[in-house]
């Protein structure tokens, strides 16, 4: 039997002409942006105005980082290793496709080529290892008003999350671990580790988002495999990026906890971007520029960003696993 497997993304614009587009789609989405039942016909046109207002800003960010998001190729990446992956430790023959929320291939497109690839069923597989409404539930609702409109009603298995995934764990686990390598092994001053995730407004948890729960789970199962020796050499905690708008979000907030640190006088910080599993312009920019910028001036002397999983064998096969496909055993000759 031949089988699929869509991997869901929220997207990036891959040069600067696609920023406009990819900030207005963001913005008109209502899972990501809930406004009052009042305004809620006019979510488009506020999502026009917001982003007319932050567009060349945003532009400016992106040349910094090389003029557009990584995110479609790591992707790219990503679908290839795990269709590989999945073909030679699998019994059944499988396709790998990808969609983006925001910017292209959108679910519209990618349709087209799961019709055309006759397919006997489909698993869905965020590539957020947490679980929110506002980006997997999006996603999800999206595919199934998709799929009910080009008659698409093949076996689908939607894959919530995968926050604890052993391999994701240890992945993850092996980052801090090299990263720890930045840093002085002589200084009694233990390294400031924090898990930065994507924020949430708070009203969100609230309501039942299960987001902050899964994200504490990830954290503290990743601190539960790291070896003594190097739980000695830390303080962990868990902080939140990406705030915006006047209204309260998840805290603490990374930024503001890089400036309390440099304060009190932590010179070693070590952040892990724990719910992406691939770069844009919240890794590469927020953590990689801006944040550091505002950890030296605050009085951090050392301060490091955790690579990404990106197409690690760790990550295909935390992927794989969340559909129940696991590496074959190796006999020795």
């Amino acid at each position: 039997m031949k089988k699929g497997v869509l991997l869901l993304q929220m997207g990036g614009p891959c040069c600067k002409h696609g920023v406009r587009s990819f900030l207005l789609n963001l913005f008109s989405d209502p899972f990501l942006i809930q406004l009052p039942f009042f305004l809620k016909p006019f979510q488009k046109l506020l999502a026009k105005i917001i982003t007319n207002k932050r567009v060349d800003g945003v532009i400016e960010k992106y040349e910094e980082i090389g003029g557009g998001s990584p995110i479609l190729f790591e992707t790219q990446c990503q679908a290839k290793a795990l269709e590989k992956f999945l073909n030679k430790n699998s019994s059944d023959k499988y396709q790998c496709f990808i969609a983006m929320r925001y910017s292209y291939p959108f679910l519209q497109d990618t349709i087209k080529q799961i019709k055309q690839a006759n397919i006997t069923s489909l698993d869905v597989i965020p590539l957020y290892p947490q679980y929110s409404k506002a980006t997997t539930g999006s996603s999800f609702w999206e595919c199934e008003k998709l799929f009910k409109e080009n008659d698409i009603s093949i076996a689908t298995n939607y894959i919530e999350s995968w926050q604890e995934n052993q391999y994701f764990v240890e992945l993850i686990k092996n980052r801090i671990i090299d990263s720890l390598e930045n840093f002085n092994e002589t200084r009694n001053e233990k390294i400031q580790v924090l898990f930065s995730a994507h924020g949430l407004p708070q009203r969100y948890v609230d309501q039942g988002d299960p987001y902050q729960k899964q994200i504490e789970a990830s954290c503290q199962a990743i601190i539960n495999v790291l070896d003594e020796k190097y739980k000695k050499r830390i303080d962990w905690q868990i902080t939140y990026q990406s705030r915006v708008g006047p209204e309260k979000w998840l805290e603490p907030n990374t930024e503001d906890v890089l400036e309390e640190l440099g304060k009190t006088a932590k010179e070693n910080v070590l952040i892990v971007p724990i719910s992406f599993v691939g770069d844009h312009i919240e890794t590469l920019h927020e953590l990689g520029i801006e944040y550091k910028e505002v950890a030296i001036a605050a009085g951090v002397k050392n301060y490091h960003v955790t690579r990404l999983p990106k197409a690690n064998t760790l990550l295909i096969q935390a992927l794989a696993d969340t559909i129940g496909i696991k590496q074959k055993e190796i006999i020795p000759v």
